[in-house]
């Protein structure tokens, strides 16, 4: 893959050329610092500006346009990384080669014109594709009860640090949503082109010249930001963890143990941590929580660890019956614990450093990944995606004891099952 860098002054283009798929894939990525009152209204604007355009006036024209492409896509995410919002535009179409000469003029074309030409008349963008998302994220909104462990997630990061991004609800808010009107929707699409920082990255076998020069043409920005995005949110460690339990209508308890990592060095938070919790409850059914909780004292339905890097934090979860919670905190500190003494096989090591390197493999095979890595390692190094196979195999045991001693319990909290 040969990658390129161009500073366009308003917004950067970064080039990924590669013949190694058939599609190519094109994200445009909005970000700044993350508020708690504007994620449900950018929420808003992203599926607005991915619903329809003044050219395109209905989802249905916008569908019809997007065949006549070869059945490309378009379509639009957002996510909070750490301290930052994002929101990303995504074109996935044929390589130019196999269709007619002006196709790649018309795929760009037809993607900034989504972007730039919105379905607004008199500052105010189209009342009945504004009702339809309006409706749309509103039962978004009101589902986070119906999923047991994102809610239980939810409040857990509440209890720890209600004014930290951790704690952020990534779907929005309702009393957020009763603000938003279609007048003030678009002055939220002008703060997006003003404030947002502005990253292109285009993926696939084209003469990546030609598509600078072609982007350059049909996309402007007119404001030059030059801040510095903080990336990192910090998880406070705890002399003593904090314990919280709450009641709750649901038929299983959720056990979430949320420990901090923020005294982890560069290589460490990279590589170590990931192969880390690979051994201790991120892997298989052979991974730590999952032998201790589940195969030996049949505690519980389902348990997993996850590292969130921006956030500091690595959180385990098990569903389980609230009156074997004693139980269940003290064989997950014992686990913890075993990682921290060195109770880790070489057979551990080597079977989830395949299993680490088989998923980073996969990714080299994900248009949409080999994006997601050069931009984080273009803002945080992060290694690529063939060094970090390398990396991992390099750890060793004594670095997986030296992250476990770094990481320190922060909250405990249950969401118990009805009835208790």
């Amino acid at each position: 893959m040969q990658y390129k860098k161009i500073d366009c002054n308003t917004y950067t283009i970064h080039t990924i050329k590669t013949d190694k798929f058939k599609n190519c894939t094109m994200e445009v990525i909005f970000r700044k610092g993350i508020k708690k009152d504007e994620i449900t209204k950018f929420n808003f604007l992203a599926d607005m500006l991915n619903m329809s355009n003044k050219n395109y006036k209905t989802r249905r024209e916008v569908v019809l346009k997007l065949e006549s492409l070869y059945n490309a896509t378009f379509r639009s995410s957002t996510s909070r990384v750490g301290n930052s919002y994002i929101i990303n535009f995504i074109t996935s179409f044929l390589n130019p080669k196999y269709c007619e000469e002006d196709y790649l003029d018309d795929v760009l074309d037809f993607s900034f014109d989504m972007l730039l030409n919105p379905n607004v008349k008199n500052e105010e963008f189209d009342n009945r594709t504004f009702n339809i998302i309006r409706n749309r994220l509103e039962a978004e909104i009101n589902s986070l009860k119906e999923n047991a462990v994102r809610y239980a997630l939810r409040r857990c990061m509440i209890n720890m640090d209600e004014n930290s991004p951790i704690s952020f609800n990534g779907s929005g808010y309702l009393n957020d949503l009763e603000k938003i009107t279609p007048s003030n929707l678009y002055g939220a699409y002008k703060q997006l082109l003003k404030e947002f920082k502005c990253d292109i990255y285009i993926i696939g076998d084209l003469d990546m010249d030609y598509v600078i020069e072609k982007i350059g043409k049909a996309f402007t920005l007119d404001v030059v930001k030059d801040y510095t995005l903080k990336l990192y949110n910090k998880c406070e460690a705890r002399n003593k963890p904090q314990v919280v339990k709450e009641d709750s209508d649901y038929e299983q308890s959720s056990l979430i143990m949320v420990y901090s990592t923020n005294d982890l060095n560069k290589r460490e938070r990279d590589i170590g941590i990931h192969l880390y919790n690979m051994i201790f409850g991120a892997g298989s059914l052979n991974c730590k929580l999952s032998k201790s909780l589940r195969e030996e004292n049949s505690l519980c339905y389902s348990c997993s660890s996850m590292y969130n890097k921006y956030d500091n934090t690595l959180i385990v979860y098990a569903g389980i019956d609230s009156s074997s919670y004693d139980l269940s905190v003290k064989l997950v500190k014992k686990a913890m614990k075993d990682m921290v003494s060195g109770k880790i096989t070489e057979e551990e090591i080597e079977n989830n450093k395949l299993q680490l390197i088989s998923s980073v493999k996969a990714n080299l095979d994900m248009p949409g990944a080999i994006i997601n890595n050069y931009l984080f390692h273009d803002l945080d190094k992060v290694p690529l995606l063939e060094e970090r196979i390398e990396l991992i195999k390099s750890i060793t045991k004594k670095e997986l004891v030296e992250v476990a001693k770094k990481i320190k319990l922060n909250i405990i909290y249950l969401l118990k099952e009805k009835g208790e």
